[in-house]
């Protein structure tokens, strides 16, 4: 009965080696599949293996200067396809003055893809600084701010209001052959507006909209009354206004000509 007993023994055993073969196997499977994916990891993280051989720049541009941008990135052009820091790069492009907007985009396998929105600026702000027709200030070098822009001067934080007053005004003053040169706005939120050809309009705290529209339908009538050129138009009365001519070849003329001055302001 005893040697019956062993063969059952024997017997059990048999699967038991399987098993262990076969939980080997994997475990090898395994380490081999850890290793080759640090392996990968490796290969993704070394920018030998995957570099960056094309940096496209879309967008058009006026005013940024393309190769300080292009000197900008080269600076941050560290690093492969996978490696580059895209966060780093993007911010060192906002940093400049001109750029308004950037979008980067990895494209396979070796494309760097730059989108730049440059700033369009619609007015000069303070002595140095220019505004956009968001009401959005920055401020370039100052040998790169253009020629010939209007100049908008407000208290801080009036930048969106100056804007839109501006755009407002000049499209107003368009139907009359009027340029806007300066538009100011004291801490008393009086308004005073300058023209191109060097006269001016002051329009005080209340009541802009009707004083503005007062003065487009009078100016036609202001140049056809032979006595110069109205230099400056004081429309800060209730009904009335006040203009001071310059005469052709003199100096403004000293009498200013009220109309009615109750109700300055």
């Amino acid at each position: 009965m005893e040697p019956k007993r062993s063969k059952a023994a024997a017997k059990t055993r048999v699967p038991a080696w399987g098993s262990l073969m076969r939980w080997s196997l994997a475990l090898l499977l395994f380490g081999a599949m850890g290793s080759g994916g640090i392996w990968i990891s490796d290969r993704l993280q070394d920018p030998q293996s995957f570099p960056l051989k094309v940096v496209q720049i879309k967008g058009d541009f006026r005013y940024l200067d393309r190769k300080k941008l292009e000197q900008t990135m080269g600076e941050q052009l560290r690093g492969g396809f996978f490696t580059l820091d895209v966060e780093q790069l993007h911010a060192e492009i906002l940093e400049m003055p001109w750029v308004a907007g950037v979008a980067l985009r990895r494209v396979w396998p070796d494309t760097l893809l730059i989108m730049v929105q440059e700033q369009v600026p619609l007015a000069r702000w303070g002595k140095q600084q220019l505004v956009t027709a968001r009401g959005e200030r920055f401020q370039p070098a100052a040998a790169e701010i253009p020629a010939g822009l209007p100049q908008l001067e407000g208290p801080e934080g009036s930048e969106p209001e100056m804007v839109s007053r501006y755009r407002t005004m000049q499209s107003h003053f368009d139907q009359i052959g009027l340029r806007i040169a300066r538009v100011q706005q004291d801490l008393r939120g009086a308004w005073i507006v300058e023209f191109t050809d060097h006269s001016a309009i002051r329009l005080g705290n209340r009541q802009i909209d009707e004083r503005l529209g007062r003065f487009i339908r009078l100016y036609p009538r202001l140049k056809m009354t032979g006595q110069g050129r109205p230099k400056q138009v004081d429309l800060r009365y209730t009904n009335g206004f006040v203009v001071h001519w310059e005469l052709d070849g003199l100096n403004e003329q000293s009498a200013a000509r009220p109309i009615k001055r109750n109700g300055l302001g």
